[in-house]
């Protein structure tokens, strides 16, 4: 008889021999499946289709968000860079003194300022 331990490791024929059994995948390999555990696997597969199918669905939807937010961000930046420099061209002093936005303010208080014999 067959034992689990190696030869000449001092074991053969000790107390707790133990017999030598083949693999059990080994003898599944000889039996046919039966139609219902072929069956069983074919669902399984399909459903696993069928969630990565979903799952893929639901990444384009985010990557669409994604692409929608890069494109808000990008447009967001290019209308700050133009307020910036509308801002930036308020700002500068022109010739002559007073800006032109503090000159448009005396105005509107006083659209007729009174003349010099006033």
């Amino acid at each position: 008889m067959e034992t689990g331990a190696p030869e000449g490791s001092g074991r053969e024929g000790s107390a707790r021999e133990i017999p030598f059994r083949p693999r059990p995948e080994r003898e599944r390999e000889h039996e046919p499946a039966s139609q219902a555990s072929i069956q069983g696997a074919i669902e399984q597969v399909t459903e696993i289709i069928e969630s990565l199918r979903d799952a893929v669905d639901e990444m384009e939807e985010v990557l669409e968000t994604v692409e929608l937010a890069e494109r808000q961000k990008t447009a967001d930046e290019q209308e700050i860079e133009s307020l910036r420099r509308a801002l930036r061209q308020l700002q500068r002093p022109r010739e002559g003194g007073q800006g032109g936005r503090e000159r448009e303010r005396e105005r509107e208080r006083d659209p007729h300022p009174p003349g010099p014999g006033h």
